[in-house]
């Protein structure tokens, strides 16, 4: 018989919270707000990602590497005219 007390007790009190508690979001209002969190979300990554390759762009490493790329592109381009110069096409 106590069981029985205890049992339609629990079932009485989790009838009143179910009551007085909030309404829970629809399902599409759900939806729309994880969409909202996902774009935000990808807007936010998208905008960090764009200045860690503008910040890698202009780093002097990057800047001084395509410095001395270009440089030795030009030496070489400039030892080969000078070694080709001599050749006379028959």
């Amino acid at each position: 018989m106590k069981l029985s007390v205890a049992v339609a007790l629990v079932v009485l009190a989790l009838a009143v919270l179910v009551e007085s508690a909030p309404q829970d979001a629809t399902l599409t209002e759900r939806f729309n707000n994880f969409q909202t969190k996902v774009e935000t979300l990808t807007q936010d990554l998208t905008e960090k990602t764009k200045a860690a390759v503008e910040e890698l762009h202009n780093s002097e490493f990057s800047v001084n590497t395509r410095n001395w790329f270009k440089d030795t592109f030009e030496s070489l381009k400039k030892q080969m005219d000078e070694a080709f110069a001599n050749i006379k096409p028959q």
